[in-house]
């Protein structure tokens, strides 16, 4: 006799028990012993909540997810609802799935009826991705973050300690760009009180100087949380490394580089790649004082330290990090940048701004008595045209 096909269907609290109980018993070869034995059971719901474990992970991908949302059903019907089961099954999925994809349906389905456990499932899914190698699936949250944990239902040290479980997971995955922008996380919505963001901010500086693909100086400098670390002390080298890479132009950074050598190293700073982040930042810089201008590539070219000819793969460079857009002029050798990004925007970008602004209504005045007398031709024109015109009709 072939296995029962079970089909889940809605129905009474009783009749669900019972059909689970039998898909249950039969991935046991007990299905009509195991549905008698929780029949009989004074607590029928939890009985057949206490037999999934360890059962319903292991159930083939086609029907994993429909057991587990009958399982669902029926735990809402309990005195403690979704959330009063949410932990043990979420951690027995984590442990026990042999499916990757359907676990974290599963473990997704499961966040999105729970409220109060949200954070300790979501906790789960990043143990389940990391052990059947799917932490990339889980790169969209990052951005969500911020959100989430505003919803999450727990204490701000359970908040942090998830946040850096899924960074130390990305940075295992190698996905150094996503474990940044955790930190981020950590560090705009976590605060300085924990006693672990010195920690978090010093590896975030590092991360900026090492990773080509983060450019957005600014987005970490100005966090308040790190401002005050930096200006308590507690950032200690780091912080001088932080204020190096806000202040420092190519030629300064050397300096800086080469009598900091051992606290970089210690820090773990890839001196190339700083270096090279330093001379994007520092054409940035260059192409922010000169918007709409003539940069020539000589000038760029000594302010980076690189051959001339190598200006323009550097120019395109800067461009795709998004701290600047221009135009290369390869007749007359020169930048025309349009856009820049400030390392950091403070009071003396402000200034400047609010001095183009002023620049920009000047011109649009002057040019007020032009667009004036040109409009008063215009209609001088149309009224001698008028004035001209002859219309003959033929008797």
């Amino acid at each position: 006799m072939g296995a029962m096909e079970l089909f889940f269907v809605d129905g009474e609290i009783s009749t669900q028990v019972e059909e689970l109980a039998q898909f249950i018993g039969q991935q046991n070869q007990s299905a009509a012993s195991f549905a008698a034995e929780v029949a009989q059971s004074s607590d029928p719901v939890q009985a057949v909540l206490t037999a999934s474990q360890g059962v319903l992970p292991k159930v083939s991908e086609d029907k994993v997810e429909a057991a587990y949302n009958q399982l669902f059903a029926i735990a809402r019907t309990g005195e403690s609802g979704i959330d009063g089961v949410a932990a043990a099954v979420a951690k027995d999925i984590s442990a026990n799935a042999e499916s990757g994809v359907a676990g974290l349906r599963v473990l997704n389905n499961l966040y999105n009826l729970a409220n109060a456990a949200q954070l300790t499932v979501f906790s789960e899914m990043v143990v389940l991705a990391v052990r059947v190698n799917m932490l990339p699936t889980l790169v969209p949250l990052v951005s969500q973050l911020p959100k989430l944990l505003a919803g999450w239902t727990g204490s701000a040290q359970q908040k942090a300690d998830v946040v850096l479980e899924l960074r130390n997971a990305l940075d295992g995955a190698q996905l150094g760009n996503e474990a940044y922008a955790t930190e981020l996380v950590f560090l705009e919505a976590i605060g300085a009180s924990d006693a672990r963001a010195a920690k978090v901010a010093t590896s975030a500086i590092v991360r900026f100087a090492n990773l080509s693909a983060v450019c957005d100086l600014d987005a970490l400098a100005s966090l308040d949380n790190v401002q005050e670390l930096s200006q308590n002390g507690q950032l200690g080298s780091a912080g001088e490394l932080l204020n190096a890479l806000l202040e420092c132009d190519f030629e300064q950074w050397q300096k800086y580089a080469t009598a900091n050598a051992d606290a970089l190293k210690e820090l773990g700073v890839d001196a190339d790649k700083a270096t090279d982040k330093i001379r994007l930042l520092t054409v940035a810089s260059i192409a922010a004082e000169h918007l709409g201008q003539d940069v020539p590539f000589s000038k760029v070219s000594q302010a980076i330290g690189v051959e001339e000819d190598d200006i323009e793969m550097w120019i395109i460079d800067v461009v795709r990090s998004g701290l600047m857009q221009g135009k290369m002029n390869q007749v007359t050798r020169s930048l025309v940048p349009t856009r820049s990004t400030y390392r950091r925007f403070g009071a003396d970008q402000w200034s400047l701004l609010a001095e183009r602004l002023d620049q920009w209504k000047a011109s649009l005045e002057a040019l007020q008595p032009v667009i004036g007398n040109a409009k008063l031709v215009a209609q001088q024109q149309a009224m001698q045209m008028a004035g001209q015109a002859q219309v003959t009709i033929k008797e």
